[in-house]
Formats: C-alpha cells, sequence, structure tokens
C-alpha cells in the first residue's frame, strides 16, 4: 500500500529502460509510476513521470503526446511553488526542472515552425513565451528559497508600445529568439549549439575586465551576430527600450557590449536597453523623477577589511546635490546597518542609492552590501526595501554601485536580477563586476543627470550615460561602463 514508493519503483524502472532504449516497456512502466503518484498525491513524483512520459513519446516521434505530457508535467511543478522536488535525489534545479519547462517550449516552438494560420501559430508561441515565464518565476523561488519571493504572475502582454522584447532560448542544439513587438510574436532560429554558445559567452565576460585589451571584441561581434543581427528587422530605428529577458549563461554578461562590425557601433549606441527575469514578473512604469525623495548611502572608509573606495564621498554628494538636497544621507560612519533600516522604516524613499562594496553569489544568504559596522544581506535589504509596497511613495529605483557578482556564476547573476523583484522595487541599477569608484561616480552622476531632464526614461539615462563614456577615450573600453545593468522598468 505505500503508492508513493511504488510510484517511485516503476518510474525509476521506467527509466532504466528508457535508457536501454525499450519505450514501449518504458512508456507501461511510466503510466503504472503515475497511476501510483496520482493515488498517493505525490507531485513531486507526477511531475516526474509526465515528464518521462513525454521524452519517450517524443523518441516516438509522437508530439502530440509529448506535448501533452510536457504540458501536464510543467502544470504540476507551478504547483510546487518553488518548493525543491523531494524525491530522494540529489537532482538540483538546472537537472530536474528547467529541463521540463524548456523540453515543452522546445516542442512548442517546433509546432509552431510548422503551423501556417496565423491564429494557431500566435496562440503555440504565446503559450511558449508564458512557459518560459513560468520558468522566470520558478528560477527565483528556487534561488530564494521563498516560495512567496513573487506570486503567481498574469500572463505576459503581447505587445508594449515603443518596446521590443526578446527572449534568448538557449537550446541543446540551437538558439531560438522569441520576439515580442506591437507585430504579435516571432521566432528566429539561430543554428549554434548550447555548448558553443555558453564557451562564447565566458570568453566574452571573462575579457570585457581587462581594460588594458581589445580582445572581447571579436566575441562581441559574434554574439551580437547570433542574438541581434536576426532580429533587425524588427527593432526599426527609434525604441524606447530594446529589453532581454536572460536565463542561464547569459545573464552573465551586459547586452549593451554587444558589437556591430558593420556599423562600429556598440548595441547601446543604437537602443535603450534593459533586462528583467521575466516581462510579468516587471512593473513598467515611468518615474516622476521631480517627486521623489532619495536615501542615498554609502562607505568611502576601508572598513572590516575592504579597501578605501575614494570617490564614494564625491559621487554621493553629487547624487545628492542632483536631487537638489531633496534626501537624507548616510556616510561612512552613519551609514549603520540600524540607522539604515531605522530611516526606511521612518519614510517613504522613492530612490536609494548604495555606494559600498557588495557581492552577489550563488546562494542568495551570502550576497551582501557593506555596511559600516556590518553586512546587509540581499533578504535584509529587500525586506527593508519592500516596505515601500505598503506606502504612497513606491520605491522608483534601487541602485547599487561598486558591488559585483561572480565571473561565470550564473545563479549569481540570477540574484542580482531577481534582486529588484524581490525588494518590490520597480527597478534596479546594478553593476555585474567591479570597475573603478572613479568611473563609477562618474557614470552614475550622469545617469541621474539625465534621468531629472523631462520625458528622459530610465534606459534612456542610462543610455546617454553609457554613450557619453564611449565618447570619452579614457573610459572607451565597456570594461567602464557595460557592467552597469537596467533591471525592470524601462520607462
Amino acid at each position: 500500500g505505500a503508492s508513493r514508493s511504488a510510484s517511485f519503483a516503476w518510474g525509476l524502472l521506467g527509466q532504466l529502460y528508457e535508457e536501454e532504449g525499450r519505450s514501449d516497456d518504458a512508456i507501461e512502466l511510466t503510466r503504472r509510476a503515475l497511476f501510483a503518484a496520482q493515488a498517493a498525491a505525490a507531485p513531486e513524483a507526477l511531475y516526474r513521470w509526465h515528464w518521462q512520459l513525454g521524452r519517450l513519446w517524443r523518441a516516438s516521434d509522437r508530439s502530440d503526446e509529448a506535448i501533452h505530457a510536457y504540458r501536464a508535467a510543467a502544470r504540476t511543478l507551478d504547483t510546487l511553488r518553488g518548493q525543491r522536488p523531494m524525491d530522494g535525489s540529489d537532482d538540483g534545479f538546472d537537472t530536474a526542472v528547467r529541463p521540463v519547462y524548456f523540453g515543452l517550449v522546445d516542442l512548442l516552438l517546433q509546432r509552431a515552425a510548422q503551423t501556417p494560420e496565423r491564429e494557431q501559430h500566435q496562440a503555440l508561441m504565446r503559450e511558449a513565451r508564458d512557459t518560459v515565464e513560468s520558468l522566470k518565476v520558478a528560477e527565483l523561488r528556487d534561488y530564494f528559497e521563498d516560495e512567496c519571493v513573487v506570486d503567481q504572475p498574469a500572463r505576459a502582454p503581447d505587445s508594449i508600445p515603443g518596446t521590443v522584447v526578446v527572449y534568448p532560448i538557449v537550446l541543446p542544439d540551437r538558439i531560438e529568439l522569441i520576439v515580442s513587438s506591437t507585430s504579435g510574436l516571432r521566432s528566429f532560429v539561430v543554428p549554434v549549439s548550447e555548448e558553443r554558445l555558453v564557451a562564447e559567452v565566458r570568453a566574452f565576460r571573462r575579457l570585457l575586465e581587462r581594460l588594458s585589451t581589445r580582445q572581447y571584441r571579436r566575441h562581441a561581434q559574434q554574439l551580437y551576430d547570433w542574438l541581434v543581427r536576426p532580429i533587425e528587422e524588427e527593432l526599426g530605428e527609434s525604441l524606447d527600450a530594446l529589453v532581454f529577458v536572460q536565463g542561464g549563461a547569459l545573464r552573465t554578461i551586459p547586452p549593451a557590449a554587444l558589437y556591430d562590425a558593420e556599423t562600429g557601433q556598440f548595441l547601446i549606441q543604437k537602443h535603450p536597453l534593459a533586462v528583467t527575469p521575466g516581462l510579468t514578473l516587471t512593473d513598467p512604469q515611468p518615474i516622476d523623477p521631480e517627486h521623489v525623495r532619495l536615501l542615498i548611502a554609502g562607505l568611502s572608509d576601508a572598513v572590516q577589511g575592504f579597501p578605501a573606495l575614494d570617490a564614494v564621498e564625491m559621487e554621493l554628494q553629487s547624487v545628492h546635490e542632483t536631487f537638489e538636497g531633496t534626501g537624507e544621507m548616510l556616510v561612512n560612519e552613519s551609514f549603520l546597518t540600524q540607522s539604515f533600516e531605522d530611516a526606511i522604516t521612518r519614510e517613504a524613499f522613492g530612490i536609494v542609492h548604495i555606494a559600498s562594496h557588495g557581492e552577489f553569489s550563488g546562494r542568495s544568504e551570502e550576497s551582501f552590501v557593506l555596511t559600516y559596522d556590518d553586512r546587509l544581506s540581499m533578504g535584509q535589504l529587500s525586506r527593508l526595501a519592500g516596505l515601500s509596497n505598503y506606502r504612497e511613495q513606491s520605491l522608483e529605483l534601487l541602485t547599487l554601485s561598486a558591488c559585483q557578482t561572480a565571473v561565470g556564476d550564473d545563479r549569481a547573476a540570477l540574484g542580482l536580477a531577481g534582486l529588484a523583484v524581490q525588494s518590490g522595487a520597480r527597478s534596479a541599477l546594478a553593476t555585474l563586476w567591479y570597475i573603478s569608484d572613479e568611473a563609477s561616480s562618474e557614470l552614475v552622476t550622469h545617469f541621474y543627470r539625465e534621468l531629472r531632464k523631462p520625458g528622459v526614461s530610465r534606459a534612456e539615462a542610462l543610455r546617454r550615460a553609457q554613450v557619453r563614456f564611449i565618447e570619452d577615450p579614457s573610459f572607451r573600453h565597456p570594461g567602464y561602463w557595460a557592467p552597469f545593468l537596467l533591471i525592470g522598468s524601462w520607462l
């Protein structure tokens, strides 16, 4: 009568037959496993055997049955709401969850490519896009180990006027670029393997930090040709923003530094850019910089074994002056964990700007921002910033200057991308790697000055600040300006 144990016994035996190529036996055993999992009300088993059955049907060229099985697996995963499937294995998210969603996306995109009728084609494309969005929600819940970090969002809008949204879907044998624009949803196939793309991304990310060489350029051109050139006809001349919903290794690189060899321009010179962990996780609303109060905090002194950041005090003063002193400043000895918490608890701020050492790691509990006396964890920061959710003044922008993520750590970059979501901020401005505090200070100052101008969006303000650096021979190398990412609302 131990239905759950029976389910895993049948299912794992079916997996062995699957690996031996005995599909008929594997399908029969997997069906038995599904029946037992239903009897045991064990979703952690149920999703696994639906997925296994989907793989078996796909291997047998029965795509209708495969899609049906993958849909059932994805729906079951959605009910788990970020809880790790407790199936007794050591499988992590990347091996036990992501392949389910991507397997369904793969099948839906292939079916859409074979469907000439526009309405059916668009329906399949929407389902593929929405499946990716569900994956993004599951990823954040898994990273923060908190099912409440984000509610299950509604379906993503089919289009946003003035904005083109790109989902690069990295599959084992190809890249598919799902593009959402006012003309609908389209997919562009790039015949590049996942292995080759990841190798290119890793090389690009590593070389971007070498400020004395232009070796990054070859990789910047190659990635532009794979990720942007196929969709150029969708972009046109003037966009409010080109928004990337990135995943995996692509989260570790800045789209701004992709380079068009034909025009001799970086992508940021052509379009305002933003990234988001998911469109359904973003609330694109314009900011009113004339009526926001700022909380400005940072460290210029060397504390807790971290070196001094000499330009930080000048950066904070410049930001303060740009907004005509409408806010509160906590610098060095006054930037204590408790004083920061007291300030946010006491008053609603529209912009929170922190210039201090910080680090995003592959584990959310190990990510932090340095205060004078302690380390402010991402959980603490998000909890405090999230107080704005209960106030009339929303937190429009959370800026983290001088922070960094580990090279090649996809999960660390996920934490950076999820920061705006977890904190409740409409957008975040943060860096992928540490640059000199002098360069960081200057770029951030230009960003805020542009943001104060009437009609200038967040994405456009950052574009102007980065283009200004490109035009300065001292800072033209993307290692200086590219690590700044605008995450979330671009308006």
